[in-house]
């Protein structure tokens, strides 16, 4: 707690001196640490299939975009 507290203390230093750029990337630190992140609120089972795509993606297991576009790309015309 007396930790939390000399934090606190020392934040309150910084914003008194903090100039307005400054206060504008320490209002904008705080407001990114309160908002829920997509990851957070995706299933288990989506965040899987995620790495497995980033795991084959790693391993070179892609194919270009020129390829899927030249075997696909003819039902995407109608």
């Amino acid at each position: 707690m007396a930790e939390v507290t000399f934090l606190r203390k020392q934040v309150k230093k910084i914003v008194d001196k903090a100039s307005e750029k400054e206060l504008e990337l320490i209002y904008h630190l705080f407001e990114a640490t309160n908002k829920s992140d997509w990851w957070d609120d995706i299933s288990t089972p989506q965040k899987k299939a995620i790495d497995k795509g980033l795991a084959q993606l790693d391993n070179g297991q892609v194919v270009a975009h020129k390829e899927v576009m030249k075997k696909y790309g003819k039902w995407l015309k109608k």
